[in-house]
């Protein structure tokens, strides 16, 4: 009998984990196909100036705000050899979803024309927690996700647009 709870258990999670995801697909596929939106972008300058850091090939952030509530974040930063994009995307000020996409920007010939994709990671949340992710890290690389978003929406919120 314990054995069969156990397995109850254990097969309610899993399909309450897929449900929960698909749920999330959704709300992100509302969001990437809205055009309705204010952004504001925080431009190189101020990471430099303002908050000292110094990125090889420069950094941005944008927001994407509906009706003065944050959807998405974009994080662009580009290193001597590789542009890493991250989008946090949010529902009710939850983090839901985060998307990363690491490019590769030179080539044995120097800069590429088009940046190559060289990985691309997908973190699911629901009450804080990663409940699916295709690539597998620690809960330290997954508390640093958390943090740099709520970092880019504090310097969303205290930015003054130039």
């Amino acid at each position: 009998m314990k054995k069969f709870v156990i397995v109850l258990i254990f097969c309610l999670s899993v399909f309450g984990f897929g449900q929960n995801v698909s749920v999330i697909r959704k709300k992100v596929e509302v969001i990437n196909n809205s055009k309705d939106y204010v952004v504001k972008k925080i431009s190189n300058d101020y990471f430099v100036d303002v908050k000292n850091e110094v990125m090889d090939n420069g950094q941005e952030v944008e927001g994407y705000y509906r009706n003065q509530e944050l959807k998405k974040i974009v994080h662009s930063f580009g290193l001597s050899n590789t542009k890493i994009t991250t989008q946090f995307y949010f529902d009710k000020d939850n983090l839901i979803f985060v998307l990363r996409k690491k490019f590769k920007t030179i080539g044995e010939n120097g800069n590429l024309r088009e940046p190559k994709l060289t990985s691309e990671s997908r973190f699911y949340f629901v009450n804080g927690n990663v409940i699916n992710q295709n690539e597998k890290i620690n809960q330290e690389e997954v508390s640093v996700i958390k943090q740099q978003a709520k970092i880019y929406q504090n310097d969303l919120k205290v930015y003054k647009s130039q």
